[in-house]
This record gives C-alpha cells, sequence and structure tokens, in this order.
C-alpha cells in the first residue's frame, strides 16, 4: 500500500534512495532533504511496507500569486502505477488559492502536464553543471 503526506514528519535522509536516474549532476540525499526541507511545499508517496520514499514532488511560492514545481520524481520501479498523477492532483488542490503555477519540462513530458490543464509555455534556464 502508497500512502501520501505533505510533510516530512518521520522521514528521514536515508529514505531518499534511488532518485535522479540519468540526472547528469544527481542530487545528494543530503542535498534532496535539504530541498524538501526549504520548500514551501512538498508531498511524498511512501510504500508502507518497505516505509521508502518512492516519490515526491515540491513546489516553491511567494504563497499568494505565483509557484513553480520544481521536481516531480517516481523511482523507477514504481513508475506507471498512477503515483506521480497522485502526487500532482495532491500538490494543485494545496495550490489551488494560487494564481500562477509554473513548471519547466523535458518536451516528452509535455502530455503528461496536459492532463493537469497545464500550457505549454517558453523559458530560458541556467544550468552550471553545462558549463
Amino acid at each position: 500500500m502508497i500512502s501520501y503526506q505533505s510533510n516530512l514528519n518521520n522521514i528521514n535522509q536515508d529514505m531518499l534512495e534511488g532518485f535522479f536516474v540519468g540526472w547528469k549532476k544527481p542530487i545528494s540525499k543530503k542535498n534532496h532533504f535539504q530541498i524538501l526541507q526549504n520548500s514551501q511545499y512538498k508531498v511524498l508517496a511512501i510504500d508502507n511496507e518497505t516505509q521508502k520514499v518512492i516519490g515526491f514532488i515540491n513546489a516553491l511560492s511567494d504563497k499568494t500569486h505565483f509557484a513553480f514545481i520544481p521536481m516531480l520524481e517516481v523511482l523507477p520501479e514504481y513508475q506507471n502505477q498512477g503515483i506521480g498523477t497522485k502526487l500532482m492532483e495532491i500538490l494543485l488542490n494545496e495550490l489551488k488559492p494560487i494564481t500562477n503555477i509554473d513548471l519547466t519540462c523535458d518536451q516528452p513530458l509535455q502530455s503528461f502536464y496536459k492532463r493537469f490543464k497545464m500550457l505549454e509555455s517558453h523559458g530560458m534556464v541556467i544550468r552550471k553543471y553545462l558549463n
């Protein structure tokens, strides 16, 4: 059974194993935990049998008008089970009062986010690990 929570109660960095597969510069468990601690909004998916975090989504916000969703990750062995969809639904419900919700993603992922009535947009980014 999978449960979802919007806080870090009973979560530690050792429960954040196996994320960021294929990233050019994967994020360490320590930094991953700090990211979640510092995010105004977060939702975690937990496998109740293993007590392991198997997915997460986070958002940064001014809590008034703007929110940005930087990451949605589900461990490879748990993908295609609706976990990412559930994480997105829970977070969007928490962000309901926010007028503008943005995220950036690779083009192949846009069809996933269109299901949540998100619109395609163009933007610019800095990626210091590419230099």
